[in-house]
């Protein structure tokens, strides 16, 4: 009968902040120092002797006894109650912010459509497929040589699926010099300037140079981009563009781990790739493109580069996902990473019993750590 009655309350053991039952592995690492310091002194005790007394655990009765309370405190502090019906798992907001990339190479159609309209279909999907939800807020930066909101921060996700939408090949090449380069550094260097400007409004009401950012764990950047960024030929003063770049990415890198951004990479393109010149042949010579760019670009190649994309998650402590075909789809990929920057709560359901238990682990947590001072005295 009491096995059941165990099973039935455990049942009903819900936590309302379960995120911080996260913090167990700080108790299981107590324990496994104690086990080893435990075993260390076991090794190195001295022989036994007529009348000598070696007890088993000695002071390491009190160490035990504080890993237990730790536990305890853990416990209670993901404040644990017992309810009667049924309850309501949620999940909280989350905030993301989409970086595209708009150079050159994304125009290419190696993986069957332009990776460029791969980027925008797969961020439309967010909002048409409910990744992103109603409260999220999200934003656009589209990239290029310079970095350029689309759209900052909101929830007004239509407004972003509309600008969303947008995101394509344009129509002409003529007086688009904005696209012929991807700026890395200086591109996530301005989105997280952005977003700081933002929180900054958002909190003071005006700008402050007294004013930090603040860490933070729902918040998720996202780059679309064949990772192709260093592309900028062997001359001098190209090579000298380059490490700039890879010093502005290294710098804005070491900003975003200090905001808890983790950067996700949706990388689009084949490890094949293709020529840069064969983005010409969607576009009219003369009307919609320079022809002197077939001479500049006839030796410029660009494919898939997921080594510069892992540089970007591993330094963030986010993940990779490729498109290499254009039937690929991102979605869980996405979704999965938001989900994991949302917290998680649960609530009973209106007027139904419930009993809270922190206060009861408290307690325990105290008289465990009370009893391990007293018999590790005698």
């Amino acid at each position: 009968m009491a096995g059941q009655d165990i099973v039935r309350y455990w049942n009903d053991l819900y936590f309302a902040e379960p995120d911080n039952l996260q913090l167990l592995w700080v108790v299981a690492a107590v324990f496994m120092l104690g086990i080893f310091v435990w075993l260390l002194k076991l090794w190195h005790k001295p022989a036994r002797t007529p009348g000598s007394r070696y007890p088993l655990l000695g002071t390491m009765k009190f160490w035990f006894a504080l890993t237990v309370s730790l536990f305890l405190c853990i416990i209670a502090y993901a404040q644990p109650f017992i309810a009667k019906g049924s309850v309501v798992i949620k999940r909280g907001n989350v905030e993301v912010a989409f970086i595209v990339d708009y150079s050159a190479s994304m125009f290419l159609k190696d993986t069957g459509l332009a990776r460029i309209d791969i980027a925008g279909r797969e961020i439309m999907k967010t909002v048409t497929s409910e990744i992103i939800k109603k409260g999220d807020r999200a934003a656009v930066f589209i990239f290029g040589k310079i970095a350029s909101p689309r759209i900052y921060l909101t929830r007004d996700l239509n407004g972003f699926a509309t600008e969303a939408d947008k995101i394509g090949r344009p129509k002409t090449l003529l007086f688009n010099d904005l696209y012929w380069g991807s700026a890395i550094g200086t591109t996530f260097r301005r989105v997280y300037q952005a977003l700081d400007r933002q929180d900054m409004i958002a909190e003071l009401g005006k700008e402050s140079e007294s004013w930090r950012p603040r860490f933070r764990r729902d918040r998720v950047v996202f780059i679309l981009s064949d990772g192709d960024f260093f592309n900028y030929g062997d001359n001098e003063e190209t090579k000298l563009r380059a490490e700039s770049e890879i010093k502005n990415l290294n710098d804005a890198l070491v900003e975003f781990r200090k905001r808890g951004l983790p950067v996700y990479a949706v990388g689009i393109g084949t490890r094949s790739g293709a020529q840069l010149i064969d983005i010409f042949q969607d576009y009219k010579r003369d009307d919609e493109y320079d022809p002197v760019l077939e001479e500049e670009l006839k030796e410029q190649f660009s494919r898939l580069n997921v080594s510069n994309l892992n540089i970007l998650a591993a330094a963030t402590g986010g993940r990779v996902f490729t498109i290499e075909h254009s039937n690929d789809d991102a979605g869980g990929f996405i979704k999965s990473a938001l989900d994991r920057h949302r917290s998680t709560f649960v609530e009973p359901v209106a007027e139904q019993e419930k009993q809270e238990l922190w206060s009861y682990a408290l307690l325990t947590a105290l008289a465990v750590f009370l009893g391990g001072m007293a018999i590790t005295k005698f």
